[in-house]
């Protein structure tokens, strides 16, 4: 079964120009074909199941990319030979593959040749035609939903595989190892998912981003998310606050202990002083608990807290929540749904 994936490659990007698969609708092409030979070989063969012909179509894809990249000295021109990643990684979605580690090592090629994920991101963020403004590309799921999905489902896969990729660390001045849910985009100024997710003030997408595991303060040279978004909410007029914004807000203060206080290298009180004189209003209006900012923070919100950075740290979220030993109503609130 591998000659015959091995073959649909050769025979489909031997004649292909080199943009040939720059457009989503040649993509999608190779895409329809591609599955009409896993098809073929599933039926064909009442050995081969659904998961290892679909696991053969990847992994073919992998090493033909491998090989292409490797007859010009190991550089990836990012034509033809880098989108059949792509075509991957929608049979990857499309047929729900189970091995993490087939799809870990599609993720893997991927990032040694762009550094990052923003073709899977950005379609989710913003929907997906906006991609072709910002990058020059259009995504390759039919909509902003379905993306939304396949991330996902790549989240899960990485974490099960324990997927960590080199990222450039501000706060050590060095490169370190980074989540795939942490790793910057390119194009939305190297910013982490969840910051782009803030800025455009989607909380949906911050909430599936939180619960699998994404750090609420991402080493990515950027301000605090929390203190971004209370300066954006102290320049409403009138407090008269967006609810897309406030909720980001609350999901976000959910995972944070404590509000660290800006305006270092001032002493605590004076930044305190400067801290309420700008932000009264967003403590009046019970925008932001005074206990994380000032006080100590209840019992259960710092046990939420450092349950939840254990499990990060052992790419156990959201999935290691419900094999806890607890009611089902305290797993809720550690899985930041309650």
């Amino acid at each position: 079964m591998e000659y015959v994936f091995d073959v649909f490659f050769e025979e489909c990007f031997d004649k292909m120009e080199r943009s040939g698969l720059s457009s989503r609708a040649g993509r999608r092409d190779i895409i329809s074909h591609l599955n009409s030979v896993i098809s073929g070989c599933i039926q064909g063969r009442q050995t081969a199941t659904t998961q290892l012909a679909v696991g053969l179509a990847v992994t073919s894809a992998i090493d033909y990319h491998n090989r292409m990249k490797g007859d010009n000295y190991e550089v990836c021109l990012m034509g033809k030979y880098h989108n059949v990643l792509y075509i991957a990684l929608r049979i990857t979605w499309d047929w729900g593959l189970e091995d993490s580690a087939i799809v870990r090592n599609l993720l893997d090629e991927i990032f040694k040749c762009e550094k990052t994920f923003e073709r899977l991101f950005l379609g989710a963020l913003f929907g997906c035609n906006a991609p072709h403004f910002i990058a020059g590309w259009k995504s390759d799921f039919n909509d902003q939903d379905e993306n939304l999905r396949a991330v996902v489902f790549f989240l899960h896969h990485s974490a099960k595989a324990r997927a960590i990729y080199p990222t450039y660390s501000y706060a050590y001045q060095r490169l370190r190892q980074t989540k795939f849910i942490d790793v910057p985009i390119e194009s939305c100024g190297k910013a982490s998912p969840l910051r782009v997710a803030l800025q455009a003030s989607a909380p949906d997408v911050v909430l599936i981003l939180l619960r699998h595991g994404a750090n609420p303060c991402p080493d990515d040279g950027g301000a605090s998310p929390v203190l971004s978004l209370l300066e954006k909410l102290a320049e409403c007029e009138n407090r008269c606050y967006p609810f897309q914004l406030v909720s980001c807000l609350k999901l976000l203060l959910r995972t944070v202990r404590m509000v660290e206080l800006p305006y270092k290298p001032h002493l605590y009180a004076v930044r305190k002083e400067m801290f309420h004189a700008k932000y009264e209003a967003l403590l009046e209006d019970g925008l932001l608990p005074p206990d994380q900012v000032y006080g100590v923070p209840t019992l259960k919100h710092t046990c939420r807290c450092l349950v939840r950075d254990v499990l990060r740290d052992n790419f156990q979220l959201p999935g290691g929540v419900l094999k806890l030993p607890l009611p089902r109503k305290m797993q809720k609130y550690i899985d930041l749904l309650d």
